[in-house]
Formats: structure tokens, C-alpha cells, sequence
């Protein structure tokens, strides 16, 4: 996979556009300084947990003895079904939820950003991407981007609307879609291969 490739998914899967009203909830009643800080700490937790993900999941697949084919098909099968819970959000979703009290790890880092579709994906990739720098790396640019779209939220929301940024959710849910079923058809592909 691309460098670019693997930014995007990971940037996808993170939603920080269709996280912008959530952390909005859960921050209103913080001063627009701490706020900032409640972003920026959440975030680096987020970090930590794909970072931690990253480094163990290769020894979960080396102690499984998973084939890439197998990893290539559950990529695709995970990014649909993530793609569809944003195109398709339900009424008892996290969101939907959200508790009253400041938020300390969970729900933001965890699991609004850091969620199981998003650990399970770096864990994936980390078995496919030979190069752990590379990984890394493609792990910290979608985080920064993320963050950069969370920190300018309240701007974003006040530009694009609540309608705007449901739009852009549902687009991007789309792209994801896209990179699912490509992902899907490669681990067919490899395994059609095997066969033969």
C-alpha cells in the first residue's frame, strides 16, 4: 500500500469530522483554552493506544499464524462495515450517548477516536507494512490531521453547519467504502492466486 493510502484510511476510519459535534458536547461548558488542552490531551492518548496496537499486533498474528490473504480480506470486511456505521449511524452509538461529566479517555480517545475498527485496522496494516518507521509515520500524519480538524471544530462547525459537516461525514464514509471493497477484491485476488 501507498504512504498515501495508508494515511487516508487511517485518517477515515479516525473521523475526526464526524467526531467535531461530539467533542463540541462534551467540551461546551470548558473555557476555549482548556478546551484546546482536553483536545490535544485525548488525542495523544488516542495516539498512544494505535502506537501500542501498532507494536503488538504483529506478535498476535505471528502467534495466530494468520496468512496475508486472510489479513488482506478482514481489512476490507472491517472498512466496510466501519464505513457503514458512519454512513448509517444508530440511535444507541456512542454519540448518541455521550455522558455529561469532562471527559478523561473515555469517550473521546477511546473509543470515538481509538476506536476497535481503528486499533484493529493498525494492527492489520502493521502485519502488511514490512517497515515499522513507515507505519509509524503514516500513523502520526493521520493523527495530525485529525487533530488539526478537532481543534478548529467549533470554526468548522460554524463554516460548514450541522448539515455541511454531516455531508462531509457521509462523504468521506463513501471514500472509505471504496478503499473497503478494493481491499476486499485484493484479498480475493491473492487468494484465487494461492490456489491456482
Amino acid at each position: 500500500m501507498s504512504f498515501l493510502n495508508l494515511v487516508v484510511i487511517l485518517f477515515l476510519i479516525m473521523d475526526p469530522v464526524g467526531n467535531i459535534s461530539s467533542f463540541i458536547d462534551q467540551l461546551n461548558k470548558i473555557t476555549p483554552t482548556k478546551r484546546k488542552l482536553v483536545i490535544v490531551r485525548e488525542m495523544l492518548i488516542a495516539l498512544v493506544a494505535m502506537v501500542i496496537f501498532h507494536y503488538i499486533g504483529e506478535y498476535i498474528f505471528k502467534i495466530l499464524t494468520v496468512s496475508e490473504t486472510t489479513v488482506r480480506i478482514t481489512i476490507g470486511v472491517i472498512l466496510f462495515l466501519t464505513a457503514i456505521k458512519i454512513m448509517f449511524p444508530r440511535i444507541d452509538s456512542v454519540r448518541a450517548n455521550l455522558p455529561k461529566e469532562e471527559p478523561f479517555i473515555n469517550p473521546l480517545a477511546i473509543p470515538l477516536i481509538a476506536g476497535p475498527s481503528l486499533l484493529a485496522t493498525v494492527m492489520l496494516f502493521s502485519h502488511l507494512e514490512p517497515s515499522q518507521p513507515y507505519m509509524l509515520l503514516a500513523i502520526f500524519v493521520a493523527w495530525c490531521g485529525a487533530l488539526i480538524i478537532l481543534l478548529f471544530g467549533s470554526f468548522l462547525q460554524r463554516i460548514l453547519g450541522n448539515n455541511g459537516l454531516m455531508a462531509c461525514e457521509r462523504l468521506m464514509a463513501m471514500v472509505l467504502a471504496l478503499l473497503a471493497i478494493q481491499r476486499f477484491l485484493e484479498g480475493i485476488k491473492q487468494f484465487v492466486k494461492s490456489c491456482i
